[in-house]
């Protein structure tokens, strides 16, 4: 986008909004004084995407974690704002512990005019510079940011030993569904994500697994499509428990050992406390999460209607649907997306736990390891996104058992 483009989008935002028209004039002088301060202190202005879980924590996580060598070199005075109602209001509360956020009508025009005149591009803050895909490899740098109080933790601990339930060894499980955008957001419609979405009973035998072998299952997600019945002491349901709210949510993902999901915002507070994820069906194919070696991922596969098979990674790229993320896109192409199966998701689950019991990977496994990700590493510097850089290293571990499964990926 260029520069003129931002500022027409920018003038049509002030006019579709009577609030911005009213504070327009007032914020204009104001940042003429901000400008002549520029040499010696710096005032920025920004806001934390606080509408979908999976931005609101990892974007703000890797902001501050790429803010910490800005305020060594510089003296800033930063003014944020919430766009939307906070997602979840206990990772709000622990970025306002970090930063001071104020209401919307008062920042927001100073934030569309630093974001729309490149000579005040100084004065914008609060994004990561490439959204939620942490190229830098600055989690795997940094401590985390954003945290519980030590308060917190210990109120945390009483709920949990109240309904007794262990806190140690706790595996954390969030498959994405259909049903929290569409109870949270009645008035849109994201029915074009709904090849993301799969089926939680998948997940039974891989979970099953987990609790024989002495881990504390926990079912994650606000708002979800299914209960989930299975008779263990160590299994809870959490997402449809009477003890679910925003807190618990950050403190659960807090204390698990790992997280597993099919790649939705779900996971975002545990990437956020740099904890391993498991993903089950990464999508889209071009875009999986390469960033650190805490990630565990398996693909789905691209069906072919056309060639009556599963694509290989090769044909993925060339016929440039490496990156789509709507249903109908699929449709157009003719191609369907095929999740593992509850037996595949199973192989998983164990080898994803040998892994932590010090498994180490045989020479067969580094070997087609190694040939996925030159084949991987190729294409995506051949085809990138020309709208965000998803990859640096790729230093994500590909499990041996999804590599055996489809090894047509590494025709």
């Amino acid at each position: 986008m260029t520069a003129k483009d931002k500022f027409i989008k920018s003038l049509n935002k002030f006019f579709s909004e009577p609030v911005l028209i009213l504070t327009i004039f007032p914020a204009l002088i104001i940042f003429f004084f901000i400008i002549l301060l520029r040499p010696f202190i710096l005032f920025r202005f920004g806001f934390f995407h606080s509408d979908r879980l999976g931005h609101f924590t990892v974007n703000s996580e890797i902001f501050f974690c790429e803010d910490l060598h800005i305020r060594k070199e510089k003296k800033v005075i930063d003014f944020f704002y919430f766009p939307t109602k906070p997602c979840n209001y206990q990772v709000a509360k622990m970025i306002t512990r970090k930063v001071n956020v104020y209401p919307k009508f008062l920042i927001r025009p100073f934030c569309l005019m630093s974001r729309s005149l490149s000579f005040l591009s100084s004065h914008v803050t609060g994004r990561s510079s490439n959204s939620d895909y942490d190229t830098n490899h600055l989690l795997d740098k940094t401590k985390f940011q954003l945290n519980l109080s030590k308060k917190e933790i210990e109120i945390g601990d009483k709920i949990m030993k109240e309904n007794n339930l262990n806190k140690k060894n706790i595996i954390c499980i969030g498959v994405r569904d259909s049903s929290y955008l569409k109870k949270a957001y009645k008035k849109q419609d994201f029915s074009y994500h709904n090849h993301r979405n799969d089926d939680i009973k998948k997940y039974i035998p891989g979970i099953k697994f987990l609790l024989k072998n002495g881990y504390t299952v926990m079912r994650m997600g606000s708002i979800t499509d299914k209960k989930l019945y299975i008779n263990h002491k160590n299994f809870f349901d959490y997402s449809n428990s009477k003890i679910k709210s925003d807190f618990m949510d950050v403190y659960i993902s807090y204390n698990c050992k790992l997280f597993i999901s099919n790649n939705s915002g779900l996971d975002g507070i545990a990437v956020m406390f740099r904890k391993p994820i498991l993903h089950i069906g990464s999508l889209p194919f071009g875009a999986i999460s390469t960033f650190s070696n805490r990630y565990f991922n398996t693909m789905s596969n691209y069906y072919s209607y056309e060639k009556k098979r599963f694509l290989t990674q090769t044909e993925i790229f060339n016929l440039n649907v490496q990156y789509l993320w709507k249903k109908e896109d699929f449709k157009k192409k003719k191609i369907r997306i095929i999740h593992p199966t509850k037996n595949e998701i199973l192989k998983y689950f164990k080898e994803t736990i040998s892994i932590f019991i010090n498994y180490k990977k045989n020479k067969d496994h580094i070997m087609l390891e190694k040939k996925f990700k030159k084949i991987y590493s190729k294409y995506v510097k051949k085809y990138p996104d020309g709208k965000k850089q998803y990859h640096n290293i790729i230093k994500t571990n590909i499990l041996y058992s999804f590599l055996l499964i489809n090894k047509h990926l590494l025709r």
